[in-house]
């Protein structure tokens, strides 16, 4: 945001607001009257010239809030956008994993599958060997079924023998056949058995890969779902600051409207009161210079000795602000409590603390040879002097002092002739 000018906007209302107070016996009454308006309007000044900067601070911080209001609702629309991709992103893979469980799932059972049929087929070949073996011992070793061994010890002819041979080789042939048609079942079941287990695998794979994507899915979508409320705080709170200073702006411009109706009725009853001044046609008097002071013909220094400048009146870049604006007076070398001097004969306006200016005197000198003059004396520690007080030049009115916008302690001399901020060095 950029700096306000309040000194001089400040100082320009003082001297706008201070202007003579009439002297001598016939202009008593109508001087207090003066100098009444006088502080009315220099209130009013004060007030006005605070409430211009400050409303210039808001316009400006608005400006700045609704720039950065947009800009936040930019990088909201994109954040939205990114997190609705993400989203979209995360579904799809949800779906692709989900998938894969679900094949691998099927793979896995149908492998189970697979894998019993051959456990049963390698039971039933197991069996039909038992049985072979059973048949063929008891085919040859049991006296009920006509074995060899009975036949030997027997009486029985040839055809006997050829019948209990053909009974024993059908019932082996029939067990045999059994036995090579399970065999072979048990080799196709084998390869099925290897097909299916590489095909698990394979699903196995395919299902960790996809796991593996969805995590990293829901990674992305909750960094974006992050960002997304980051943002979306972020523009409620910039739209919360828009409102508050739209309803800053609002209330110091009523007062600010106030402020400037009050100036103008100050000014304008000033004004009649310069009129009469001028009529009257009333002069003041310089006074004597006080031994020790830098003079000129009307004011002389508000320290003792030799004024060294430090930095003179003009444009210059603010040491503080490092803006380029007008220094409405003459920086001078000085010491912190150094003693400061009224620079001619007048009244004390006011001692007050001004913003930057810090504590500041303000003395009215009246009308000096037909100009009227206001002298300032300003960033004082402390003051010596109270408004309404009337000083004579060379007078102790305060210590010299670094309040307000300073870099360190310092003299700070305005002069203000005729309403309008001069240079004070060399003095007048």
């Amino acid at each position: 945001m950029l700096k306000r000018k309040r000194v001089g906007t400040f100082a320009a209302s003082v001297g706008l607001a201070l202007v003579m107070v009439l002297v001598g016996n016939s202009g008593t009454t109508l001087a207090s009257d003066r100098s009444d308006q006088v502080d009315k309007q220099k209130a009013a000044s004060d007030r006005a010239a605070k409430l211009r900067a400050s409303l210039e601070d808001v316009s400006a911080d608005l400006a700045d809030s609704v720039i950065a209001l947009e800009e936040a609702k930019d990088a909201q629309i994109k954040a939205q956008s990114r997190y609705d991709e993400a989203a979209r992103v995360q579904a799809s893979v949800a779906r692709e994993q989900a998938q894969a469980q679900d094949n691998l799932e099927v793979a896995s059972a149908q492998l189970k599958r697979v894998e019993k049929a051959l456990a049963l087929s390698q039971k039933k070949e197991n069996d039909n060997l038992i049985n072979i073996g059973k048949i063929a011992r008891q085919t040859y070793t049991n006296p009920s079924l006509n074995g060899s061994f009975e036949f030997f010890i027997s009486g029985k002819n040839s055809t006997d023998l050829s019948t209990y041979a053909r009974n024993a080789s059908l019932a082996t042939q029939i067990q045999s056949d059994t036995l090579k048609l399970v065999q072979d079942q048990i080799v196709g079941q084998r390869n099925s058995q290897a097909e299916q287990r590489e095909l698990t695998l394979q699903v196995r794979k395919l299902k960790e890969q996809a796991d593996a994507a969805l995590k990293s899915a829901d990674a992305a979508k909750s960094e974006k779902a992050d960002k997304l409320d980051e943002l979306n705080k972020t523009v409620a709170a910039k739209e919360k600051q828009e409102q508050d200073l739209n309803s800053k702006k609002g209330e110091i411009a009523k007062q600010l409207e106030q402020a400037e109706k009050d100036k103008q009725d100050a000014q304008k009853r000033i004004s009649e009161i310069d009129a009469k001044n001028r009529e009257t046609k009333a002069a003041g008097s310089a006074g004597t210079s006080t031994a020790g002071f830098t003079t000129g013909s009307i004011f002389q220094g508000p320290i003792k000795g030799q004024l060294a400048l430090t930095s003179p009146y003009g444009y210059r870049i603010h040491p503080v602000t490092g803006q380029r604006r007008l220094h409405m007076g003459a920086d001078i070398h000085a010491a912190c409590g150094l003693p400061q001097y009224a620079a001619a004969n007048g009244t004390v306006v006011s001692t007050r603390y001004e913003g930057t200016g810090g504590n500041t005197v303000t003395i009215n000198h009246g009308m000096i040879a037909g100009s009227s003059w206001v002298s300032v004396y300003r960033h004082m520690t402390h003051f010596a002097s109270s408004p309404g007080q009337r000083v004579s030049k060379g007078q102790l009115i305060g210590y010299t002092g670094a309040t307000g916008r300073v870099t360190g302690c310092h003299v700070h001399f305005e002069l203000w002739k005729n309403g309008s901020v001069i240079n004070p060095i060399p003095l007048p």
